[in-house]
């Protein structure tokens, strides 16, 4: 059914149910009132004695013509509750009985029209313009007997309540008026679930997110997991558990969820109010809610509330078993379980696309068969339900390039790589490679392993598909460590390796991710990490021996939590998909046992007279004239210098040879330059 008829649906049904608690209202005024009102609402008490015996399918205030859409032919149906209207909904997935379901539709009058305000205010006296329990009681009990039954229907564990399908009342309110004078008004979430649409109050958009299902998604394994999974699980099982998914896209659960005809509500429970009780009552509304609509519950963040509100965690546990939903816990697959008590939990790690399936799905969106989609699958994480923006993205930026041209990989390795870009904020700077391997002028043997580097990385995916996966568990990650003199080319060395890849380097602040706080280091690792295998950046620690030196003895705790973290790097170096690269000027200052754990570890020396002479001539932009006299050989053999010296030497011979307005640089703009770099290191003048 389209949208905007089950919405004209569904006011036609409500109105139905409206029409006989309308008339009891009025007969109730009739009998009760001493205020004579003349308002439109009413009618003449033999006219409702009437409708009661004829019900026309809406009340009497509504419009002529709004009455006339809402009649039907079989009257008999008004006083049924249909199981395909909004409130067979909800009689059903609350089980409510009769009573209950009237005191709904009472408590629903004041959102209908204003008029009923008044009404119940001249019924009701002392300015109560919502029903009672008082009147809910009189109106719909026959005798005291049947009242004093009724009324365990308000009790705190009675759905009116556990669910606030009614609005709460202060206790302090409640003291004040008194248990019969408690107003019934209901929710605001109900009254617009009963009129076809989703409402939820602001106060929840913090920390809840309605999840829709995109229909044009492509299927993944993942959902055929999640499905399996969910159905022995949850929607089948006797007892259903919570579940617990690691690394789940949310795409893949909603499209799981939706075989079973629920949706989907994301909970962020790091969001919910500081305060225990306000977070408890704001989280039952969302339950409520989720419950409301047929969804199950997405809980983001419970390892978090674990850890900094541990006494949070049994409540919630009770609230979500007594909302009777589906629970899926979502969280990373580095991080610990965080159980909820007395709770049945099974954990579950849905099977990730090879890069094999995403090329198959990528495929699909090309116009030139050439282009390596297996390379661009293996560099870049991407899922099926994005290609479509993707596919746009490459469009635009095809047409940067050459307006009449064709898309070429080109395009989609640019869209690819921005898209996969995150925020590392202050725990890392973002640097787009500028320098090519073949702007490294290095030994020989430094070329060689820059080289096996690049073939491990480039290689990695596709022997693991062959069957390293299967020999290989873990520690398939490729990790470097550059060690040697500072200025001898580690970071540079880095961005070519980067530029190679077609991708950033990620360089680690290591400033901001060490922190003296226990459990803080570790945390920030984590992010750092997470992030990265999303962005499919080059990750580089530079002077890393500062965080990931010598582990020590244990001799406090803060030897043994620096060890922990040493421990939790080795981990996730293990298991990343990318290229991991640490920088430090001093291998001694590095644990050994450490360094046995890197795939490759690459020795920077210090540049002999041959590779300076290379670097003197290479630095100098074809825009600079140098003097021809000058004897870059000798210059090479007499100063000892690093390739990073020898930059800053021509920059500065560059600005001096500018400042005497010389129309190129000479020798004794190098040997000044030379003397000012010397000094900055303790040595003396050449």
């Amino acid at each position: 059914m389209a949208e905007s008829s089950f919405a004209q649906y569904a006011w036609k049904r409500l109105m139905h149910h409206v029409e006989r608690v309308d008339l009891l209202l009025q007969r109730h005024y009739h009998q009760r009132a001493f205020v004579v009102w003349t308002g439109d609402v009413l009618l003449a008490p033999d006219e409702i004695e009437q409708r009661i015996g004829n019900l026309s399918g809406a009340p009497a205030w509504m419009d002529f013509d709004d009455r006339a859409n809402a009649r039907e032919s079989v009257v008999d149906a008004v006083a049924t509750v249909l199981a395909d209207e909004p409130f067979g909904y909800l009689t059903t997935r609350f089980g409510l009985n009769a009573f209950e379901r009237d005191v709904i539709l009472l408590g629903l009058l004041p959102h209908m029209d204003s008029r009923y305000q008044t009404l119940l205010s001249l019924l009701q006296g002392r300015g109560q313009h919502f029903p009672t329990i008082e009147l809910a009681l009189r109106l719909f009990c026959a005798n005291w007997e049947d009242r004093q039954k009724a009324q365990s229907n308000f009790l705190p564990e009675a759905p009116l309540s556990a669910y606030q399908l009614i609005q709460p009342v202060s206790s302090a309110a409640l003291t004040r008026d008194g248990w019969g004078r408690m107003p019934l008004l209901t929710s605001l979430e109900v009254w617009h679930f009963l009129l076809g649409n989703r409402y939820q109050a602001p106060a929840l958009d913090r920390f809840c997110r309605w999840l829709s299902l995109d229909a044009n998604a492509a299927s993944t394994p993942g959902v055929a997991a999640l499905q399996s999974v969910l159905r022995r699980a949850v929607f089948e099982a006797v007892t259903p558990s919570v579940v617990t998914l690691r690394d789940a896209r949310e795409t893949d659960v909603v499209h799981a969820l939706a075989t079973f005809g629920h949706g989907a509500l994301a909970l962020d429970l790091a969001r919910l109010p500081t305060e225990d009780e306000d977070a408890l009552q704001m989280l039952r509304q969302a339950l409520r809610n989720a419950r409301l609509h047929r969804c199950a519950v997405l809980v983001k963040s419970l390892d978090e509330v674990g850890k900094a509100r541990p006494a949070l965690l049994e409540p919630l546990a009770r609230c979500l078993s007594e909302i009777h939903i589906p629970t899926i816990c979502v969280a990373d697959s580095h991080s610990p379980v965080t159980r909820l008590p007395g709770a049945a939990q099974v954990v579950f790690d849905p099977p990730a696309m090879t890069s094999v399936e995403r090329a198959r799905a990528l495929d699909r969106y090309l116009d030139d068969p050439r282009i390596d989609t297996v390379g661009l699958s293996r560099r870049f994480s991407f899922h099926p339900d994005e290609l479509a923006a993707i596919r746009q993205e490459v469009l635009f930026y095809r047409y940067q390039r050459a307006p009449d041209g064709c898309v070429e990989a080109c395009d989609w390795t640019q869209a690819l790589r921005y898209r996969a870009r995150q925020n590392f904020g202050n725990l890392a700077q973002r640097i787009e490679p500028r320098r090519t391997l073949n702007d490294l002028i290095a030994s020989p043997e430094l070329r060689q392993q820059l080289d096996e580097i690049s073939a491990a990385i480039r290689f990695r995916e596709e022997l693991l598909e062959l069957g390293f996966a299967d020999k290989v568990h873990y520690g398939t990650g490729i990790s470097a460590l550059f060690y040697g003199p500072s200025g001898t080319g580690k970071t540079m060395a880095a961005e070519a390796m980067a530029k190679g890849m077609r991708t950033d380097l990620i360089k680690v602040d290591l400033s901001s991710v060490v922190n003296k706080y226990v459990g803080e280091t570790e945390k920030n690792l984590a992010r750092i990490f997470d992030m990265a295998q999303a962005d499919a950046g080059v990750l580089f620690f530079d002077e890393a021996d500062a965080l990931f030196g010598k582990r020590s003895q244990v001799k406090d705790a803060q030897d043994r939590h620096a060890n922990i973290e040493v421990s939790y790097l080795l981990q996730r170096l293990e298991e990343f998909p990318g290229l991991v690269i640490l920088a430090t000027n001093n291998r001694g200052h590095m644990d050994e046992g450490f360094i046995r754990r890197f795939t490759f570890v690459t020795r920077f020396a210090f540049p002999d007279a041959t590779l300076r002479e290379l670097m003197w001539k290479a630095i100098w932009p074809a825009q600079i004239e140098v003097d021809e006299q000058i004897d870059f050989a000798q210059l090479a053999a007499r100063i000892e210098v690093t390739g990073a010296s020898i930059r800053n030497i021509a920059m500065l011979a560059g600005w001096l040879a500018k400042s005497e307005r010389a129309p190129r640089v000479m020798m004794r703009h190098i040997e000044q330059a030379c003397a000012r770099e010397l000094a900055k290191v303790g040595r003396l003048q050449i």
